[in-house]
């Protein structure tokens, strides 16, 4: 698979003709223009040893200025029970091929803004700062920090973006800095209450290297053309070793030797993942995606391979917008 994406970087490097920077996977430097709403669904599933993990999520969009873009994402899925798994952390963790059912996760806020643009003919090149926090209500019992579904959190950092003719490519860096989880561990013993923990989960550090390429239309004739687009994307994260309270007994994990030796998900790590996708725009305006992520290096310990992502998007225009639907 590293083959395949090293080739295809080859290929659009050696391609010159007006192309797509809307990435399945990560955002881009650009921004919704004013005045217009967008609305996304989204779907993440993969097999966790014979049974069927689902993240859906629903993303509303709106331009607030033509440089500041505001999103809300609210999202359900299956990852989680309502408490932590029973003799957390010594047994039980994480819980594979285990049913828990679907729930609300919580709301994450995600914020925008492209401080600089540099616009040639059929091409430019554009950056913006983001900032993110999240409202969760999950037992989340891994390290890695994730504030789509896992945690609730701040997180922030830069986005940068080149568009040159069918060719784009944008590159995001930032952190993640989970908030403490303070919940209860169920006592394997009927009729004896649960005891109380703390978690406090790594801080992870995240960035993407994002490529795309428009393969068809060649040259635009009309707006209501079909585009078909290619996508692969790089997606990292480093994260530090989770630390935690359960009862009276205090764990730091990188000390905690024998554990650590057969529990890696709980320890600091750090991994690359590939995301293949292809893309079709209906009527410049409808959007679907499809993706498959597979690793590269490393793994994330929060999901199973391959990772099947499906997207949706539409833009709603106000009346001054509708004359110009695809700018």
């Amino acid at each position: 698979m590293v083959r395949v994406c090293y080739l295809l970087v080859l290929i659009l490097l050696a391609t010159h003709s007006f192309s797509q920077e809307l990435f399945p996977m990560t955002e881009p430097a650009s921004n919704v223009p004013r005045g217009v709403w967008g609305v996304r669904f989204f779907d993440e599933s993969y097999n966790e040893v014979g049974y069927r993990r689902d993240l859906a999520g629903l993303k509303v969009m709106y331009g607030l200025t033509p440089r500041l873009t505001l999103i809300a994402t609210g999202t359900v899925s299956n990852h989680h029970n309502k408490t932590l798994p029973p003799e957390f952390p010594d047994h039980n963790t994480p819980q594979i091929g285990v049913h828990h059912p679907y729930r609300f996760n919580g709301i994450d806020l995600y914020a925008k803004y492209r401080f600089l643009s540099m616009d040639g003919e059929h091409s430019h090149f554009r950056v913006a700062l983001y900032g993110e926090c999240s409202e969760l209500k999950v037992a989340h019992d891994e390290a890695e920090p994730t504030l789509l579904d896992d945690n609730s959190g701040v997180g922030g950092g830069l986005i940068a973006t080149l568009l040159y003719h069918h060719f784009a490519a944008s590159f995001t860096g930032g952190f993640i800095h989970p908030f403490i989880y303070k919940g209860t561990v169920p006592d394997e013993l009927a009729g004896l209450p649960g005891l109380p923990a703390t978690i406090t989960y790594g801080n992870g550090y995240n960035g993407s290297f994002s490529l795309g390429y428009l393969l068809h239309p060649a040259e635009y004739t009309s707006y209501r053309q079909m585009n078909w687009n290619i996508y692969c994307e790089f997606l990292g994260k480093q994260y530090d070793a989770m630390m935690m309270q359960v009862g009276n007994v205090y764990y730091n994990i990188p000390q905690y030797t024998l554990y650590t030796r057969s529990n890696k998900a709980l320890q600091a790590a750090k991994y690359l993942e590939v995301y293949p996708g292809v893309q079709a725009i209906v009527r410049s305006n409808t959007r679907l995606d499809l993706s498959v992520g597979l690793p590269v290096v490393g793994r994330s310990y929060v999901h199973y391979y391959p990772v099947f992502a499906l997207a949706a998007q539409r833009y709603i225009y106000g009346k001054r917008h509708r004359s110009h639907v695809a700018s």
